[in-house]
């Protein structure tokens, strides 16, 4: 049950429930307006050219526009990104609807797609960057796998719904409904509490120099980079997936509309494996779980040019699906938990406009490798040939779980301080490690002032060894001692909970050795955790102590976190 309460703990939160939902809610029109704009173009024009022309209508435009809107979404307040994206791409396919309602030029109707495309582009990256601003750390994985399962989810839903509609009606009513999913999407996002923007400069940079900082980002975190990679890999996969779907399903019998089990398989795979995103992602070494996410994903296809049961290969493509799942959540995650806040819309740009280019060259290729070798050799070419890609590239990653592991020894002792210290409830042992690794160790001699009343609260500081006199001015107007702390301790949190200056100063008495906490890795500790009743206590009866009238009336729950620039 323990993977059940952290899915919840991600979905507490509103932000990330709307977050969910405009997601949802989009993919939904979009697989759906995928088919139906396929079937009425190869209805009015009968040419698979065209309806490759279509393809290209949704996929180009994320390939060329992608990183130029990951710098919108780091330039500007990423929610007003994401509702005007919505809303330009809503005017775009209501052209598109109206076009394929009067039976319209085949040639217009893909130009307005390929503009809603375009627009489109703004919504990813943008809300990419707010999913870490929204939940914290230790629940990143969850939150991905969530979006992970969904995503799988609507590649069967939305052209199951997009048929449908074909069924029961005219495409008009598929290509409105996607239409009107952007513009729910747009009314979705307009509920964000969140406000969150990127370090891109509105004016005085160019678009290339900031996107270039982006790409120097991703480049300097080399195990991201490696993980987007891995993720660009996974996609090749299920371009050339269903380049053969159709030829695998006729050689099982199934016939040549039969595919579609083929592509269910792997969409219910990506749902289950969703459920167990956290148990997966607990191992302190991710070389093995990246590798075995890669093999789950490409060595079904080996495996099936020697099958002749559909029941098997369904359950194969269940765990290739389930594959993918594994790699996407664990490159997104990566991504979000290691790359500075203020480029990550535009990494996200970058990586949005990598999938679609992997997703082209693959297709391609394995159409000529099909041609060349026909269904059995493409198979395995896929199943061995994508599987030794990922045991080649995983060298990065290997030394980079040295360097993981070598730093979880190095911080034990930290992490075992703030452990003892009782500073929050409920905190994992991801969040102590985090906090203990941003922390800064600081040494200082005897008679230095740490803290001075009155001035700006900008850090907890934990006190490891040493002695530290701590005294006021407060209401009375003249300096008094309040106490004496030894070692191990803390102080200075005070002005953090209750959003107020320093209320005391604080001296070291013996050369003291301290850790220096930022107040902005305090209040996002706070985001998996709460303040222990112990640290509560303690700071109301130190503030009692310096303000004895001011504590009588003030707040004792913990002030909000402060934006950027106050303490």
């Amino acid at each position: 049950m323990a993977e059940a309460g952290r899915y919840r703990d991600a979905l507490r939160h509103h932000d990330f429930r709307l977050l969910v939902a405009g997601f949802l809610v989009d993919q939904v029109g979009s697989w759906a307006y995928n088919v139906v704009l396929i079937v009425w173009v190869y209805d009015r024009t009968h040419s698979t050219t065209w309806v490759a022309a279509t393809t290209a209508a949704g996929w180009v435009p994320r390939l060329v526009w992608s990183p130029y809107a990951g710098v919108l979404a780091d330039r500007y307040e990423r929610t007003r990104v994401m509702i005007t994206s919505a809303l330009l791409s809503f005017v775009a396919m209501s052209g598109v609807t109206v076009v394929v309602a009067v039976g319209g030029p085949v040639t217009l109707a893909l130009i307005l797609a390929a503009v809603a495309a375009s627009f489109a582009t703004g919504y990813r990256p943008a809300a990419g960057a707010l999913v870490p601003e929204i939940v914290g750390e230790n629940e990143l994985v969850p939150a991905n796998a969530i979006f992970g399962g969904l995503e799988s989810l609507v590649v069967v839903l939305g052209p199951g719904i997009g048929g449908l509609l074909l069924l029961i009606g005219s495409p008009t009513a598929g290509i409105a409904l996607n239409a009107l999913s952007f513009l729910a999407a747009a009314l979705i996002v307009a509920r964000l509490h969140v406000r969150s923007r990127g370090g891109a400069a509105v004016h005085g940079e160019s678009t290339l120099v900031q996107l270039r900082a982006g790409a120097a980002a991703l480049l300097r975190e080399r195990t991201a980079l490696v993980l987007v990679i891995f993720c660009c890999l996974d996609s090749a996969v299920y371009a050339a997936s269903t380049v053969i779907y159709v030829p695998l399903s006729e050689r099982l019998g199934t016939g040549s509309t039969g595919y579609s089990y083929l592509i269910a398989g792997a969409s219910l795979g990506g749902v289950l494996i969703a459920a167990l995103a956290n148990r997966f992602s607990a191992s302190q070494r991710l070389a093995p779980v990246i590798l075995a996410g890669m093999l789950m994903l490409a060595l079904p296809f080996a495996v099936v040019a020697a099958v002749h049961s559909p029941l098997l290969a369904f359950a194969l493509q269940m765990v290739s699906g389930a594959g993918m799942v594994i790699v996407d959540v664990l490159a997104v995650t990566a991504l979000q938990r290691d790359l500075p806040r203020e480029v990550l819309s535009r990494v996200f740009g970058i990586f949005e406009s990598a999938v679609p280019a992997s997703l082209l060259a693959a297709s391609l290729v394995t159409a000529q490798i099909f041609r060349h070798v026909g269904l059995t050799g493409t198979l395995l070419a896929i199943g061995f040939g994508f599987s030794a890609a990922a045991v080649l590239g995983l060298g990065p990653i290997i030394r980079a779980d040295r360097r993981s592991a070598a730093s979880v020894r190095a911080l034990a002792p930290r992490v075992a301080l703030l452990d003892a210290l009782d500073l929050f409830t409920g905190a994992s042992h991801a969040t102590l490690e985090r906090l203990a690794r941003n922390a800064t160790e600081v040494e200082l001699p005897a008679g230095t002032v740490v803290v001075q009343e009155g001035a700006q609260a900008d850090a907890l500081w934990v006190l490891q060894s040493g002695d530290v006199a701590v005294s006021a001015r407060g209401e009375a107007g003249h300096a008094r001692r309040l106490r004496t702390m030894t070692g191990p301790a803390y102080f200075g949190e005070i002005g953090l909970l209750r959003g107020l200056p320093r209320t005391a100063t604080v001296r070291t008495t013996t050369a003291c050795d301290l850790l220096r906490v930022d107040a902005e890795d305090f209040f996002a500790a706070l985001q998996g955790a709460a303040v222990s009743g112990s640290m509560l206590a303690q700071s109301a009866a130190r503030f009692a102590r310096s303000h004895p009238r001011l504590a009588s009336t003030a707040p004792t729950t913990p002030a909000p976190r402060p934006s950027a620039g106050t303490a």
